[in-house]
């Protein structure tokens, strides 16, 4: 089981704005022009995708320091909010906030079983935002997501997906892919084709599937941020294990949208009735 330390983001150096610092995903560049927006318009695709609404019951998967909550609340209105997060110290931190509707916050990984309490409930809505491709394997990952769900209840999270065309590129460059996912944390049993994650969707009993390519507004945009903001930084700043390891991910997106063998996707449904 991968360490929870693989994982730890230094949210300070990616932000010009103190109070965004909590925010840690790859952002939504279409409209964007600094990272927290970016990264809460990508939250929001997810809200989006599934229709949130006043009143639901919301589990969240991987919340990181639950900054997502406050849209959550805020622009939906929902009823309750759960959340489940494999860092420690986010959920410290989350159980320091107040935030009104958070009810339970629980340590632990997505892609095994869920324990109590979480496990002793269903949830309107499960929502994910681009971290699912640190599953063990996405099979684990949507048996624990169905798990979760309501019968006719929705779904929405921000995974890596093989290009339709992953066969078509070179060895070397799907080598290269390979081993930067591994780099990454990333397992390979976690980056499958449309198909693949079309026939595992139903075998967990989710149906009505969309699968959206966001690369074009995710990897270029936050391999262009970094960038900036490498320009801001001082020197002992950009040597620090933190910042290369941000410099490293923004490398990997910027090939990655000059190759796109894996793509950036939102997937969506709602559990069969």
């Amino acid at each position: 089981m991968p360490n929870p330390k693989n994982f730890n983001i230094n949210g300070h150096l990616l932000t010009n704005h103190a109070e965004d610092w909590r925010w840690n995903n790859l952002g939504y560049w279409a409209k964007a022009t600094d990272y927290g927006q970016a990264c809460q318009e990508l939250a929001l695709l997810h809200a989006q995708a599934v229709n949130l609404q006043a009143g639901q019951d919301v589990l969240e998967l991987a919340c990181g320091y639950g900054v997502a909550f406050e849209l959550w609340q805020r622009q939906f209105k929902v009823n309750k909010i759960d959340a489940l997060e494999y860092r420690p110290q986010c959920v410290t931190d989350i159980k320091q906030q107040a935030w009104p509707t958070v009810d339970q916050v629980v340590q632990g990984r997505f892609d095994s079983p869920l324990k109590p309490p979480l496990s002793n409930q269903q949830y309107d809505v499960v929502l994910c935002v681009d971290a699912a491709y640190h599953a063990q394997s996405l099979s684990q990952f949507l048996a624990v997501l169905s798990s979760a769900l309501k019968p006719s209840g929705h779904f929405a999270f921000s995974t890596l997906m093989l290009a339709d065309d992953y066969a078509q590129y070179s060895l070397g460059q799907r080598a290269f892919a390979q081993s930067l996912l591994r780099m990454a944390h990333v397992s390979q049993t976690s980056v499958l084709s449309a198909e693949q994650i079309s026939n595992l969707a139903q075998q967990q009993q989710l149906q009505n599937v969309v699968i959206k390519p966001l690369n074009q507004h995710v990897f270029l945009g936050f391999a262009n941020w970094i960038e900036s903001r490498a320009a801001l930084l001082s020197l002992k700043d950009k040597l620090t294990a933190d910042w290369q390891k941000i410099s490293l991910t923004a490398q990997w997106c910027r090939w990655l949208a000059n190759n796109p063998l894996l793509e950036y996707v939102l997937i969506s449904g709602q559990k069969a009735h």
